[in-house]
């Protein structure tokens, strides 16, 4: 057994099988040959019935002529997202325009279609359908213009240029329409251009209004940064940037005085406490007199020293002479008050009690200088990182004022002078049109496209064969070979029952499966290619107006 055994590798088995795959279509060519052929036959005899639509169209050329005067053009730049916005804007003015139930009224009623017999005949055969009310009038101006709308398309095939086209199956037809609705839109364009005249005087009015108003607030801002920008080069503050270093090392100077004198302060009122449990009171001393001008003399000798230091003069020789006697003065007069204020404390406590005072006094001069830089170093940092943005700020409104005065005075001079009536032409539609290519009468047709049809019915037909072939394969569970059943079931093959001449009964159900099978696909599929066909003719059909216009033929010839 072993002998007879066959074995079958992994890898083989991995690997595609291109022949097997081969004689599996080539077993069901026909499944894809009939519906190329069937589909390339319909297609072939279906595209001879279809009714040409024919395009005319015409090329109008739009320029911007904006309402701003060469002056004022200067400060507002062209660029490549503008112009496509202006393309965009005017894109849809044509096409609302053009496609608008007013419009296409007006066209109707000066070509005379919803007057043509053969309107009137179409709308008497169906005057039994729901009008629901509508005079039959109105139902012919609807249909009419319906019609029109779905007929008319408008393009920006290149920057600047648009054009207006109209399709019907009559190319004359098409040619009349096109060339009537471009020139009834040239005519209403301009129309209303005339009427924009009238308005131009009200617009530029409103437009000094608007901008004097603009100008004046302006100038008020740009008044009140130099307002701000003359207050911070005030030479008030004697700090400046030649010498903030220095600054900064005496306010930390000033400040370690401070605190030393602080700590001198607080360990005489330690003492004090720890000997009356109390600290004595003060108002006798704080509202003497001779103290306080003592007091302030030596505060003016500080502030006058930490000019001078600041400002890098050399001190007087009598500076430090004044600042002594000052010092003298104020102990003695301590000395004196306290001698008769707390005569009834002991004598050896009462040199601490004088000590205290002036020690006290001491510290707010020490304290006073200290803050008196703080505040020169605060105000030079404000004024210092004020700047820039007040000269940003005076430079960006600088810039304003005298765009705006430029602007007020251009608008100013275009309503005072002829250029006014340059300006006023686009207003409403803002754009003056001129036609570049009149519409002419086609000599082909745009749709359909024969061998389109024909090339995308063969791809539906291939396509459907090749569904039908993997369906069957893949509905199809019997064996065709010898090696297929030792692949599948992995047994070998030890013998094979011969075919009998009448064939198994199995075969005969099967065979006449297939053939429903293929009746039924092939009706299916003549189905939709006739169904296809059909829909799109009537399509076609439907495009058309319904009424043959010839060239240069009046209204009056139209109803005729």
């Amino acid at each position: 057994m072993e002998n007879v055994k066959k074995v079958t590798s992994d890898e083989e088995q991995g690997r595609v099988n291109i022949q097997a795959y081969w004689k599996v279509f080539w077993r069901k060519k026909f499944y894809l040959i009939v519906p190329l052929i069937l589909s390339g036959a319909i297609a072939f005899f279906g595209v001879r019935y279809l009714t040409p639509i024919y395009e005319s169209h015409a090329i109008l050329s739009i320029e911007d002529k904006n309402i701003l005067t060469p002056t004022i053009e200067h400060y507002v730049p062209e660029s490549g997202t503008r112009n496509e916005m202006r393309d965009q804007r005017f894109l849809s003015i044509i096409e609302t325009r053009v496609k608008s139930n007013d419009f296409l009224k007006v066209v109707v009623e000066e070509l005379g279609l919803q007057r043509s017999e053969q309107v009137q005949r179409y709308f008497e055969n169906s005057s039994g359908r729901e009008r629901g009310g509508v005079p039959i009038d109105e139902l012919i101006m609807r249909q009419l213009v319906g019609l029109l709308k779905r007929k008319i398309e408008v393009s920006n095939p290149t920057p600047g240029f648009f054009t207006i086209g109209v399709s019907d199956t009559d190319p004359a037809t098409a040619y009349v329409l096109a060339q009537h609705i471009t020139e009834s839109f040239i005519k209403v364009t301009r129309q209303e251009q005339i009427q924009g005249i009238r308005q131009a005087g009200a617009f530029s009015d409103e437009q000094l209004a608007i901008y004097k108003e603009k100008l004046e607030s302006s100038e008020k801002d740009l008044a009140r940064v130099k307002r701000e920008m003359a207050d911070s080069e005030v030479e008030h503050n004697p700090v400046n940037s030649s010498n903030v270093n220095l600054a900064r090392a005496l306010e930390q100077t000033a400040g370690a005085d401070a605190d030393r004198s602080g700590i001198a302060l607080k360990r005489v009122r330690t003492k004090l406490v720890e000997l009356l449990n109390v600290v004595p009171s003060s108002d006798k001393i704080t509202s003497d007199e001779t103290v306080r001008n003592c007091e302030n003399k030596i505060f003016a000798y500080g502030e006058e020293k930490l000019l001078r230091d600041l400002s890098g003069a050399q001190q007087a020789p009598e500076a430090p002479e004044v600042y002594n006697q000052a010092a003298a003065a104020l102990r003695a007069r301590i000395d004196a008050v306290a001698q008769g204020e707390y005569s009834s404390i002991s004598s050896d406590i009462r040199p601490l009690i004088i000590e205290y005072f002036y020690q006290r006094s001491l510290n707010d001069y020490y304290s006073f200088i200290d803050r008196k830089l703080q505040s020169y170093l605060d105000q030079y940092t404000k004024n210092y990182e004020m700047r820039p943005g007040l000269e940003r700020e005076f430079s960006r409104l600088t810039q304003e004022v005298e765009t705006n005065r430029a602007i007020y005075g251009a608008f100013l001079e275009s309503k005072t002078s002829a250029r006014i009536s340059e300006a006023v032409q686009t207003t409403n539609l803002g754009m003056s049109m001129n036609i570049i290519e009149r519409a002419q009468k086609p000599l082909s047709p745009i749709k359909p496209d024969p061998l389109f049809i024909m090339l995308a019915a063969v791809m539906f037909g291939g396509v459907c064969g090749l569904a039908a072939i993997i369906l069957t394969e893949y509905m199809d569970d019997s064996f065709r070979s010898i090696d297929e059943v030792e692949r599948v079931l992995k047994i070998p093959v030890l013998g094979t029952v011969p075919k009998m001449a009448i064939g198994f009964e199995w075969e005969k159900k099967q065979r006449g499966v297939m053939i429903v099978g293929w009746i039924v696909g092939v009706a299916l599929l003549v189905a939709i290619m006739s169904g296809a066909l059909y829909v799109y003719a009537k399509q076609l059909q439907s495009s058309g107006l319904g009424i043959e216009l010839k060239e240069d033929q009046s209204a009056t010839e139209v109803q005729k």
